[in-house]
């Protein structure tokens, strides 16, 4: 039998695995506290937006103005037909 060169990796069990066994290394909190005081005041001074789907659309002019471009387009194609009688 072949012996694992990596004996950390071992095969999961996927269905025995539970909460405790799950690992997150990602912590934007402990991560902060790190940082400078200066990282730290960019994060605190943001503005909280809440995120919406038309914000995300037409947050800026160019896109506003795409947007009613692409409607305007796909309105004349719905009635086109209507409009050749």
């Amino acid at each position: 039998m072949k012996e694992n060169p990596r004996p950390e990796l071992r095969p999961v069990d996927e269905a025995n695995i539970g909460e405790r066994d799950l690992v997150f290394h990602y912590s934007r909190e402990k991560r902060l506290e790190k940082a400078s005081r200066r990282v730290r005041s960019l994060y605190e001074d943001l503005p909280r937006r809440r995120f919406g789907i038309f914000t995300s659309l037409a947050d800026t002019k160019a896109k506003a103005t795409l947007l009613i471009i692409i409607v305007a387009v796909c309105l004349l194609a719905l009635f086109l037909p209507f409009l050749r009688g």
